[in-house]
Protein backbone atom coordinates (compact mmCIF):
# COMPACT_ATOMS: atom_id res chain seq x y z
CA UNK A 1 0.00 0.00 0.00
CA UNK A 2 1.55 3.29 -1.03
CA UNK A 3 -0.10 4.87 2.13
CA UNK A 4 2.48 2.64 3.94
CA UNK A 5 5.74 4.02 2.60
CA UNK A 6 3.95 7.33 3.11
CA UNK A 7 1.79 8.13 6.18
CA UNK A 8 -0.62 5.73 7.56
CA UNK A 9 -3.80 3.51 6.68
CA UNK A 10 -6.28 2.01 8.57
CA UNK A 11 -8.65 -1.02 8.07
CA UNK A 12 -11.93 -0.59 10.00
CA UNK A 13 -13.76 -3.40 11.34
CA UNK A 14 -16.37 -2.99 8.93
CA UNK A 15 -14.04 -2.58 5.47
CA UNK A 16 -13.69 0.90 5.12
CA UNK A 17 -10.07 1.86 4.38
CA UNK A 18 -9.02 5.46 5.40
CA UNK A 19 -6.09 6.29 4.01
CA UNK A 20 -3.98 10.02 5.36
CA UNK A 21 -0.92 11.08 5.80
CA UNK A 22 0.34 13.12 8.46
CA UNK A 23 2.22 16.56 7.71
CA UNK A 24 5.75 16.96 8.58
CA UNK A 25 6.36 18.29 12.25
CA UNK A 26 6.03 21.96 12.48
CA UNK A 27 3.84 22.16 9.78
CA UNK A 28 -0.27 21.61 10.44
CA UNK A 29 -0.76 18.58 11.75
CA UNK A 30 -3.89 17.37 10.47
CA UNK A 31 -4.19 14.65 8.36
CA UNK A 32 -4.42 15.04 4.55
CA UNK A 33 -7.15 12.16 2.62
CA UNK A 34 -6.64 10.69 -0.37
CA UNK A 35 -10.32 8.61 -0.74
CA UNK A 36 -13.27 9.11 0.48
CA UNK A 37 -15.51 6.64 2.86
CA UNK A 38 -17.93 4.51 0.06
CA UNK A 39 -20.40 3.89 2.85
CA UNK A 40 -22.63 6.19 4.87
CA UNK A 41 -21.34 6.25 8.83
CA UNK A 42 -24.28 5.37 11.09
CA UNK A 43 -24.81 8.75 12.79
CA UNK A 44 -25.08 7.07 16.04
CA UNK A 45 -21.40 6.18 16.02
CA UNK A 46 -19.86 9.83 14.61
CA UNK A 47 -18.81 12.09 17.58
CA UNK A 48 -17.22 14.49 16.05
CA UNK A 49 -15.29 15.69 12.88
CA UNK A 50 -12.52 18.38 11.60
CA UNK A 51 -11.93 19.54 8.12
CA UNK A 52 -8.41 18.46 7.08
CA UNK A 53 -5.73 21.51 5.82
CA UNK A 54 -6.26 23.52 3.05
CA UNK A 55 -2.54 22.68 2.27
CA UNK A 56 -3.87 18.94 1.34
CA UNK A 57 -4.27 18.56 -2.56
CA UNK A 58 -8.23 16.80 -1.43
CA UNK A 59 -10.68 18.56 0.71
CA UNK A 60 -11.94 16.24 3.32
CA UNK A 61 -14.50 16.08 6.66
CA UNK A 62 -12.62 13.71 9.00
CA UNK A 63 -15.37 12.20 11.41
CA UNK A 64 -14.19 10.60 14.42
CA UNK A 65 -16.48 7.87 15.61
CA UNK A 66 -16.90 6.65 19.08
CA UNK A 67 -14.42 4.50 19.01
CA UNK A 68 -11.57 7.12 18.26
CA UNK A 69 -11.28 5.70 14.38
CA UNK A 70 -11.41 8.74 12.01
CA UNK A 71 -12.98 8.14 9.00
CA UNK A 72 -12.44 10.80 5.30
CA UNK A 73 -15.91 11.59 3.94
CA UNK A 74 -16.45 13.81 0.79
CA UNK A 75 -17.31 17.37 2.13
CA UNK A 76 -19.86 17.65 -0.93
CA UNK A 77 -21.73 14.59 0.16
CA UNK A 78 -25.33 15.37 1.29
CA UNK A 79 -25.10 13.32 4.37
CA UNK A 80 -21.89 14.34 5.21
CA UNK A 81 -23.24 18.31 5.10
CA UNK A 82 -26.66 17.15 7.53
CA UNK A 83 -24.09 15.27 9.89
CA UNK A 84 -21.81 18.32 9.87
CA UNK A 85 -24.66 20.82 10.78
CA UNK A 86 -26.25 17.87 13.09
CA UNK A 87 -22.64 18.15 15.11
CA UNK A 88 -22.48 21.78 14.87
CA UNK A 89 -25.82 21.84 17.10
CA UNK A 90 -24.66 19.94 19.63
Amino acid sequence: CLCSQLGMCHLLSDGLRLDFLSLPVGSDTTPCCFSYTTRKLPQSHVQEYFYTSSKCSQPAVVFVTRKKREVCANPAARWVKEYVNSLELQ
